[in-house]
């Protein structure tokens, strides 16, 4: 581990090299493109790396935007401990950039840093103790107020245009100019899609809707003449990982959707996703990468959770009493697929 210090804008010279680490969801994978985007174009590194985890493997590894991929999460320590010091070989890192806050990750953060490496984000202090301070100006100010659903975000930090987390970790990373869009791996499915595609999957139980709605508004879709399509991990892995495991059964065992569980590699899920004529999903990884598309996309979200983590795009729906998915209506969310379709 070397003596990090905190970046603040510095020049990293020609041709620097980049470490980004982050946490191995699908969305935050997926909205950490635009950052990838803007350091190549910002700095022309000689290597551009990622270390992120198991789940997003597949997109790791097919992205161009990567020079170099490693599953921090989900691989043994000992394993990523091998692979930071066989990649050490070719060069210190002049900037390590960590868009993830459990200790393991910042960990890694002070393991890539070399002796005269700059530190983006948490990360472990100098001799592993303690966190590196953030820095005393705006955007360590940012990195520290973590209140990033506030409506006044963007009045609090003039810097940022919008409270779009994709844009937040870019300003946080002292980039400048417009924002670019997600930018994924794509590749045609193997096999035929349906033209309507949904994931009723969800990392907390509050971004879950019920499955009585679900199944009414496949049932009305199926009255149109409209296959449906569940996008999903194989259920071993969605029990393991993601609520809503039990609606996803019930509705294939009811014969309301094709099952494509864990059936398409996730290039492939974003080909099928551009290939459809509709998304229907929660909050979720697939809402983001179907966000790569040209394809319309609904998302269900919790109250005020959506000005953070919704692309512009999504057409996004929203309890209006509560603050729980459960809570949105079957009227509020047909009539949006109607104009849609």
């Amino acid at each position: 581990m070397g003596s990090v210090r905190r970046y603040t804008g510095e020049d990293l010279g020609t041709a620097p090299r980049i470490a980004v680490v982050a946490n191995d969801a699908i969305g935050n994978f997926v909205v950490g493109t635009p950052l990838l985007q803007m350091l190549r174009d910002r700095w022309q590194p000689s290597a551009l790396d990622y270390y992120g985890g198991t789940r997003t493997w597949e997109l790791i590894e097919a992205s161009d935007l990567i020079d170099f991929g490693h599953p921090l999460h989900g691989a043994p320590p000992s394993h990523t401990a091998v692979a930071i010091a066989e990649r050490a070989e070719d060069g210190a890192y002049d900037l390590v950039v960590n868009m993830e806050w459990t200790y393991y990750a910042k960990a890694a953060t002070g393991m890539l840093a070399g002796v005269q490496s700059y530190v983006c984000g948490p990360s472990v202090g100098n001799g592993g103790r303690g966190d590196l301070p953030f820095s005393d100006d705006a955007m360590g100010r940012l990195w520290n107020d973590q209140e990033w659903v506030s409506p006044e975000i963007t009045a609090r930090y003039p810097d940022l245009k919008t409270g779009f987390i994709g844009e937040i970790f870019c300003r946080l990373a002292y980039l400048s100019g417009e924002i670019p869009g997600y930018r994924l791996p794509s590749k045609k499915p193997a096999m035929a899609t349906p033209p309507v595609l949904i994931a009723t999957a969800a990392s907390l139980p509050e971004k879950l809707w019920t499955k009585e709605k679900w199944a009414e508004v496949l049932t009305k879709l199926g009255s149109m003449g409209l296959e449906v399509g569940l996008i999903g991990a194989p259920p071993a892995a969605q029990k393991q990982y993601w609520q809503g495991e039990s609606t996803e059964d019930e509705l294939v065992e009811a014969g309301l959707v094709t099952d494509l569980r864990g059936k398409l590699t996730l290039p492939e899920v974003v080909g099928a996703l551009s290939l459809a004529k509709l998304v229907f999903s929660l909050d979720n990884g697939v809402m983001h990468l179907a966000s790569a598309t040209e394809t319309p996309a609904i998302g269900l979200f919790r109250k005020n959770i959506a000005r953070l983590w919704a692309p512009e795009k999504v057409k996004v729906i929203e309890p209006t009493g509560g603050d729980l998915v459960s809570e949105i209506p079957v009227a509020d969310v047909w009539s949006v697929i109607e104009k849609q379709l």
